[in-house]
């Protein structure tokens, strides 16, 4: 049953209803990424949003943590730039309102950061490199087991998005970091740690984040989780406090056209968001049902309806917060998706909705490829956003121990009114990867159209990696090959070598 990336229903078929995407650690690593930032401005539905990233310059994109929401800054943006880019395993960008799923602050959608799993075991990852004259250098040690690790390391230099592209930092950042998983018989306990710290010049911002859990459960699976985090950025504090518990599974009631149950969620969460002086406290119940209505007929391969409600108390105001979506698989692989929702900003100073429209393709005769057609219209408050976000993926083997893979990419705002970011008319990406034996090359070519008086820009990425032995890597890249910029300018070459080591 495929579902939305931000649901609380148990789910492992993606992608669902809604313009969604993902990013494999293995990609940015040959793009040659320093900063979270990097890798996901790739993506053409995000723009630069001070030391962030937005959802079509839209207000409220929600980042999250192994599904926990991280600490917002005082501007209401959490800052990409201060997370260690070497702990991330995985990223997912959503669009569309998620505020039935997610709660307040994903107005516009959500960015999903996945740390490495469980049992990853040990890793020395390092780097060094220059851009745009400047240096750049890295290490992360981490250690650990099948009941999980402990991981430490820093980063200096990488590029700050800004409005014509990524700019070059000097900035450094030291982390600690850590996660467990502990079975407890019927039950199992995990946690999570992150301690960062950024510099840049005199300036200095910190970061925290602890969460702790307990799940189980048979056919009915139950979550527990109590967060707390914190920013202390140059232009102000935050701190969040939350606790979540979720009731999720199969109900057992299957409709007469359909041959799967009906799938339901259920929970409640609270919240406390304190903003230099002020406190925001949310509390809110939700539900969620995933309902299979036809199964396995003719022109009804899958049609499944999904449906939220979040009633939120929120900053001393009563939201609903709903979405109404679903899937029609109508061929073999191919399917219509679609789906309504409203959000709310973590202030309740605005609201908004959201509508998209897209078609999946995964056809059985043409094996490896993946084809995403979606239409969205978001408002926030007098912010309105029409795009239409295009996504091909195809993998194929050319030969023995030969694999090639493509991807494509597109968003073009064919309104953007009123957005806090300034928005690219047109956005895309191309990247080719071939791998064969123990070598990988990677290409890739990203374009963005004019914006505020610059004239649009492309960039070439080279990536090269080596499997030396069956632990040890090496990786050289390239990024912006074309442009040899300046360390004041928004653009230069970015040149890195990673050594990456198992144990």
């Amino acid at each position: 049953m495929d579902l939305p990336a931000t649901s609380q229903i148990d789910s492992t078929a993606r992608p669902a209803v809604v313009s969604e995407h993902a990013l494999p650690s293995e990609t940015w690593r040959r793009r040659g990424a320093v900063l979270p930032t990097e890798a996901l401005a790739d993506w053409p539905l995000l723009v630069p949003a001070g030391r962030g990233l937005s959802i079509s310059g839209l207000a409220g994109t929600l980042v999250t943590l192994d599904g926990l929401r991280l600490t917002p800054g005082p501007g209401g943006r959490f800052d990409l730039t201060v997370l260690p880019i070497a702990l991330i395993d995985t990223a997912r960008v959503s669009a569309g309102p998620a505020g039935a799923a997610q709660g307040s602050g994903a107005l516009a959608g959500v960015v999903d950061l996945t740390l490495a799993p469980v049992a990853a075991g040990g890793r020395l990852w390092s780097m060094a490199g220059v851009q745009a004259d400047r240096g750049i250098a890295g290490l992360d040690v981490r250690a650990g087991g099948a009941n999980g690790w402990l991981a430490a390391g820093f980063t200096q230099g990488g590029a700050l998005p800004a409005a014509g592209g990524l700019a070059a930092s000097g900035q450094g950042r030291w982390h600690l970091a850590g996660r467990f998983s502990q079975d407890l018989g019927a039950a199992q306990l995990w946690g999570r740690a992150l301690l960062a710290t950024r510099r840049d010049g005199g300036e200095r911002a910190d970061h925290h984040d602890l969460a702790l859990g307990v799940a189980g459960g048979g056919r009915w699976q139950w979550r527990l989780a109590v967060a707390s985090g914190g920013q202390q950025q140059p232009d102000g504090s935050s701190r969040l406090a939350q606790a979540r518990a979720v009731v999720s599974g199969a109900t057992g009631l299957v409709l007469p056209g359909a041959t799967e149950p009906i799938s339901l969620a259920a929970g409640a969460e609270a919240r406390r968001l304190r903003v230099e002086a002020g406190t925001i406290h949310a509390r809110e119940l939700f539900a969620e049902a995933a309902v299979p209505l036809l199964q396995d007929r003719p022109a009804a391969e899958n049609l499944v309806a999904t449906v939220g409600l979040r009633q939120a108390w929120l900053a001393g105001r009563s939201e609903l917060l709903w979405q109404a979506g679903g899937r029609w698989e109508f061929f073999p692989g191919i399917a219509l998706r679609g789906q309504m929702a409203r959000g709310v900003d973590d202030l309740a100073s605005r609201t908004g909705t959201g509508r998209s429209l897209g078609l999946i393709a995964t056809p059985a005769f043409l094996p490896g490829l993946a084809f995403t057609l979606d239409w969205r219209r978001q408002t926030a408050a007098a912010s309105e956003v029409k795009a239409l976000d295009v996504a091909a993926n195809w993998r194929g083997r050319l030969g023995a121990g030969t694999q090639l893979a493509v991807q494509l990419m597109a968003t073009g705002h064919q309104v953007a009114r009123f957005t806090p970011d300034l928005v690219p008319r047109l956005a895309g990406l191309a990247r080719v990867t071939l791998e064969t034996g123990p070598w990988a090359v990677q290409a890739g070519w990203r374009h963005r159209s004019s914006l505020a008086g610059a004239p649009s820009r492309h960039w070439i990425d080279l990536g090269v990696e080596r499997q030396l032995t069956q632990r040890v890597r090496l990786v050289a890249s390239l990024a912006n090959a074309g442009d040899a910029g300046s360390a004041a300018g928004p653009f230069g070459r970015q040149a890195l070598l990673q050594l990456v080591a198992g144990f």
